[in-house]
């Protein structure tokens, strides 16, 4: 038997805690001008440029005006600014894990090449090129290294899942999944079978006509399902990166899920 799912903004009560060759005139990655192109993009290096361990460096520029910058061992995050054609980031953060000792000594690396306020330059071909004194980096935006997949025509895997504060992975034992196909949304909760329609705006998504089987479910199970059903509720933001998707509510629920196949 099939129920209507309403009331998903109550579903918290089911939920228990978690463990072009142009440079910048705007002020900021997520402003006006040509380094509003930045924003929202995620850029890799491709060649060797004497990163210790490898590399690549990565640089994420996000909707809200901040960089986060990676080379294979902790992330530096924090606001940036793009005006005069150059990268200002003066008040970064990094995280402290720790890795191999070359591979550590990256950090430094990524360190000394934001310091320098390097001068970047976007191409048409989606190229991205740094330059601080005597170094050079060139960085192509990773939607071109590695397409997204098409959001509808397939099944998506849940494998993280976020209550708005605390990320975690799905609990062994429960699996969960997506099948959109045009605008019919199918799939399980990882208790309950789902369905529903879907409508897609560009980079958001609305479900609605959701409905489910009625098994009772508890523990990770029953978690599992509240934040699926929560991470469907209202006008949804969807990113795919490769053949990840990402999900997020209104309310800050989202989950994560690999392309199955």
């Amino acid at each position: 038997m099939r129920r209507p799912a309403a009331g998903l903004g109550l579903l918290g009560v089911l939920l228990t805690p978690a463990a072009c060759g142009d440079t910048a005139t705007g002020d900021a990655a997520g402003g006006s001008g040509a380094g509003a192109a930045l924003a929202g993009r995620t850029f890799v290096s491709t060649e060797n440029v004497g990163i210790p361990g490898g590399g690549p460096l990565t640089l994420t520029f996000t909707d809200d005006g901040r960089l986060l910058a990676t080379a294979g061992c902790n992330s530096t995050n924090g606001p940036v600014e793009l005006a005069g054609g150059r990268i200002t980031a003066a008040d970064l953060g990094m995280t402290a894990m720790g890795c191999e000792p070359e591979v550590m000594a990256s950090d430094e690396w990524v360190g000394e090449l934001l310091a320098a306020e390097p001068a970047w330059e976007l191409g048409d071909d989606g190229v991205l090129v740094l330059t601080a004194d005597d170094r050079g980096v060139s960085l192509t935006d990773r939607d071109v290294l590695d397409p997204p997949v098409e959001l509808t025509g397939r099944q998506w895997n849940v494998d993280g899942l976020s209550d708005g504060q605390t990320a975690s992975s799905v609990p062994v034992g429960v699996t969960a999944f997506l099948h959109i196909d045009g605008d019919v949304l199918s799939g399980n909760t990882g208790c309950n079978d789902l369905s529903g329609t879907v409508m897609i705006d560009g980079d958001a998504l609305t479900v609605t006509d959701l409905a489910m089987t009625e098994l009772a479910c508890e523990g990770a199970a029953q978690y599992v399902q509240g934040v699926v059903l929560a991470a469907l509720d209202g006008d949804v933001r969807v990113a795919i990166t490769s053949d990840r998707l990402t999900l997020e509510a209104p309310s800050g629920f989202g989950l994560q899920a690999v392309a199955a196949g």
